[in-house]
């Protein structure tokens, strides 16, 4: 009798240490699918740029598109929401993230948080960064206006430009849909924010970095820039601006495909624009071999004096 008694003990007994498990393992799994699907809104490589007496940029990465947003304010309590730049009537999903934070006052420690997709980083204490207190003069440095196409010719819509100078402060800013970058240079300031930067007679050498999710480019330049916009920069490759580029002689003239003067990036991108068999623009056959491929591309390079061996 106590043996009989036993047995349904004994089954509920397993019944139950089953469903613990059982629940156990589905709560796991639940917060194992949780955290994988908010892991590619946790933003990447912050950073902060163009610090200003009334202003800053912020800017990061996700591992996938999502949309992305600045909460602020002068206290831990924040209460101040900023919206990336390209965000003008609603927030779009982006792998890029440029936030700017404006009508800020200066010689204030300011605190952040990032809103992510679902998420608000960090999950603890803030970000935080103080504005410069004094208003500075600003420079007669015209901003740098570039373009950055693909290796097809196309418009890099989402990219981010970093420029280095030494002893001065970061300064960034992000394309736009055509793929253009505007990076103002009228308050750029030495490391430790306390004035305007000093520009020796020689001018300045520094370093503009592009890059997006895939690419690089490393591209070196002599401030204050001559012209008034950068030749056009194809993500990938690395340029040397830092000196004016040589007019073509007669020898290599055949290859100022534009006719602008000087063999540069823009005659490479005529040559990378008419790959193929029976290209439109038959100048773009450089060995004229009746079609445009990598052979015509190393040619122009060639004859191209600021384009870096990788």
């Amino acid at each position: 009798m106590n043996f009989e008694k036993r047995i349904p003990t004994i089954l509920g007994l397993g019944v139950l240490v089953a469903g613990l498990v059982g629940g156990v393992l589905l709560v796991t799994t639940n917060q194992i699918f949780k955290t994988r699907a908010s892991s590619s809104d946790t933003p990447k490589s912050i950073a902060l740029a163009n610090l200003s007496e009334t202003g800053a940029s912020i800017y990061w990465q996700t591992d996938q598109p999502t949309t992305g947003f600045i909460q602020a304010g002068p206290s831990a309590a924040l209460g101040l929401t900023f919206r990336d730049e390209r965000d003008i009537q609603a927030p779009e999903p982006h792998q890029l993230h440029f936030v700017t934070l404006n009508s800020l006052t200066p010689n204030t420690i300011y605190y952040y948080k990032i809103g992510s997709g679902g998420l608000t980083y960090p999950p603890g204490e803030p970000f935080s960064f103080r504005t410069p207190a004094d208003k500075t003069a600003p420079s007669n440095l015209p901003p740098l206006i570039g373009t950055i196409m693909d290796s097809d010719s196309q418009p890099v819509t989402e990219a981010i430009i970093t420029l280095e100078l030494p002893e001065a402060q970061s300064l960034a800013a992000i394309t736009k849909v055509a793929g253009n970058f505007i990076l103002p240079l009228t308050e750029i300031r030495n490391r430790d924010m306390a004035e305007n930067l000093t520009f020796p007679e020689s001018g300045l050498s520094g370093k503009l970095t592009i890059f997006n999710q895939t690419k690089l480019s490393s591209v070196i330049i002599k401030l204050p820039f001559a012209a008034t916009t950068l030749p056009q920069i194809t993500l990938g490759q690395d340029l040397d601006l830092s000196s004016p580029p040589a007019s073509p002689s007669a020898t290599n003239a055949r290859y100022d495909l534009n006719t602008d003067g000087v063999v540069n990036s823009l005659d490479l991108s005529i040559v990378i624009k008419n790959r193929g068999k029976n290209p439109k623009n038959k100048q773009a056959d450089l060995n004229g071999d009746n079609v445009v491929d990598q052979k015509d591309v190393d040619i122009i390079n060639r004859y191209i004096p600021n384009i870096l061996p990788r």
